[in-house]
């Protein structure tokens, strides 16, 4: 059980440094961290339907239907709706959307460069195993958890 403790307090550590990484790239554009999310989703996959990126996000179709709503009426993503089905509505980037994709990759490509780079050389792939096997668990548990 001690073993469980020690990965429950690092997996919240991480959260709260993720979380600080991840604050810092929205608040000053006036989009919500949430909505920084879908922006990148969005940008890595245009044309995406609302229920991929909820999907993707692990989050309600509801709630993003509405985050994308302000996302819309800021003019950074425009919804098209499908012409043989009015149900089904695809998501680009505008001009704007595009432009703070690009900032929020490209800053964020930096500042995990400088991480990666505070990890010494020869622990670089098991850090990243170790993530992927992280990963890995928590899908399999929520597939659990919603299969």
């Amino acid at each position: 059980m001690e073993l469980v403790k020690q990965f429950r307090e690092y997996t919240r550590q991480l959260e709260c440094h993720l979380g600080k990484v991840n604050k810092s790239d929205c608040c000053c554009c006036g989009i919500s961290e949430a909505q920084c999310f879908l922006l990148v989703e969005i940008g890595r996959k245009p044309g995406i339907s609302v229920k991929e990126l909820a999907d993707i996000l692990h989050v309600d179709k509801s709630g993003v239907s509405r985050s994308v709503e302000e996302l819309v009426q800021k003019e950074y993503v425009e919804r098209k709706t499908a012409t043989g089905d009015r149900r089904f509505v695809t998501l680009n980037l505008l001009p704007k959307g595009k432009a703070r994709f690009e900032k929020i990759e490209h800053d964020m490509d930096l500042r995990f460069q400088e991480l990666f780079e505070q990890i010494p050389a020869d622990k670089q792939a098991q850090v990243l195993e170790a993530l992927k096997l992280y990963n890995e668990a928590c899908r399999n548990v929520e597939e659990r958890k919603n299969g």
